[in-house]
């Protein structure tokens, strides 16, 4: 990696860096910039050489963050927020600004969240979104707190649910994902078949984790080893695009890479394991109109994912 800061570092390489991040592509990225395509390739170009990796691999469903891209991304984000707030502090002589915290988990984030922020943004152009991520328990601690206004992430558990009402968005499978040409693709298998190969998993103590090993103990196997636990969906697809691994992923996350044939759905009935993901609110919180707002962008985005 690069030094811990480059001097050269200027505010137009993190603009592009979210850009393409949110659009997965340079053109869509130049659009929503008014720059050209050729200036905002130059812009990430000098940024990777900035910190010595790179922060994008190409697919046929357009560009993808890599682990190191989505640290730097991470940061970006949130260095734009701490801007956005210091600008309206200034610009309205207070310390308040206008300003919406989500939580969200991982699995959650891939297009829901980052079109509802464009939309908002483009509606509200002072509007500071501050995006937090973790996993469900923790994010709906942090709501209870009122550090959070709201978190997108899927129906807690009864237990989590003190002060806390969820409203569902959609629903969604888990699946075994897999390489094109990889073995079970060849033939009908069943859950057994699964534990010859090395499974890729969600983080224990997840719900989806949860999902997964009931859909194993409700096919009479037991959770197959070795296996690798991860939510980084950099890290998944490139594990199974390298191996014969496994990867046990909500159906969300990898379907662009389904609908491009770069990964293959194993034809395992995991039906066993949809789940809800929606929103989760206080119940006691005081009424925000930014806040309504912003649901409501989000049950937007989530009705037209049902209908297509």
């Amino acid at each position: 990696m690069g030094q811990l800061f480059d001097s050269k570092l200027r505010l137009r390489h993190l603009q592009c860096l979210v850009a393409v991040a949110s659009h997965r592509s340079v053109q869509k990225a130049a659009d929503a910039l008014s720059q050209t395509p050729s200036a905002v390739s130059k812009s990430v170009s000098e940024l990777e050489e900035m910190v010595g990796t790179r922060l994008f691999s190409r697919r046929r469903a357009g560009l993808q963050l890599t682990a190191e891209g989505e640290t730097l991304l991470a940061s970006a984000t949130r260095a734009f927020g701490a801007l956005h707030e210091g600008f309206l502090a200034l610009d309205q002589g207070s310390s308040l600004a206008k300003q919406v915290n989500i939580g969200v988990l991982p699995t959650a984030a891939a297009f829901l969240l980052p079109s509802a922020i464009l939309s908002m943004q483009a509606e509200f152009p002072h509007l500071v979104v501050n995006v937090h991520s973790g996993l469900n328990s923790e994010l709906l601690q942090r709501l209870r707190a009122r550090e959070l206004d709201l978190v997108l992430g899927r129906l807690p558990d009864p237990a989590e649910m003190y002060r806390v009402s969820f409203e569902t968005l959609y629903t969604e499978p888990m699946i075994l994902a897999v390489r094109p040409n990889h073995p079970l693709l060849s033939t009908a298998p069943d859950p057994s078949q699964v534990a010859r190969y090395p499974l890729v998993l969600p983080l224990t103590g997840t719900t989806i984790r949860q999902a997964a090993e009931a859909f194993f103990i409700s096919s009479g196997v037991a959770v197959p080893r070795p296996q690798i636990n991860t939510l980084t969906e950099a890290v998944g697809y490139e594990l199974v695009r390298r191996s014969d691994a496994v990867w046990f992923v909500p159906l969300g996350v990898v379907k662009s890479d389904l609908d491009e044939g770069d990964i293959m759905q194993v034809q395992i009935d995991t039906s066993v394991t949809r789940s809800a993901v929606g929103l989760s609110f206080l119940t006691d919180a005081p009424s925000h109109r930014l806040i309504e707002l912003f649901a409501d962008r989000l049950r937007e985005l989530a009705a037209s994912m049902r209908d297509n």
